[in-house]
């Protein structure tokens, strides 16, 4: 294929960039896993599994982690939760559970302060610039 064959939009998407609405949501997952953890652990400690559960369930099926143990890993060194000891869960099983630190719970204000004025910012916009479009139609 040429550069003449190209149209304006296929030259915009670098080849191998995947912008399906798959690979959006999983980039909007990354961004905001830490996050769903830390408000979760506000209420109590939680094993992994038990987290990607109440992670699904309360967010009505929305978000989806299959593997939270990079996000745990990485707040504990930061300092966001702690581990504890292991310990029968209500399965019977043995499991790791974490809790939030005070530093994670600063983290977590910080965080939802940001998100909030982010969403509500791509809110207005999205809305104003669709709003326009639509009065713009004959």
């Amino acid at each position: 294929m040429y550069d003449s064959d190209i149209t304006p939009s296929q030259k915009e998407v670098p080849m191998g960039t995947d912008r399906t609405s798959a690979a959006v949501e999983e980039n909007l997952k990354k961004a905001l896993v830490e996050m769903l953890v830390l408000a979760l652990l506000h209420e109590r400690e939680y094993h992994a599994p038990e987290l990607t559960q109440a992670i699904a369930e309360r967010s009505g099926g929305a978000v989806n982690v299959v593997f939270p143990y990079a996000a745990l890993y990485r707040m504990i060194e930061q300092g966001y939760i702690l581990e504890l000891p292991k310990r029968k869960a209500p399965d019977g099983r043995r499991r790791q559970y974490f809790a939030i630190s005070e530093a994670g719970r600063r983290y977590f204000q910080e965080t939802w302060s940001v998100y909030k004025r982010f969403t509500a910012g791509v809110d207005r916009l999205v809305a104003s610039a669709c709003s326009e479009r639509e009065e713009s139609k004959p």
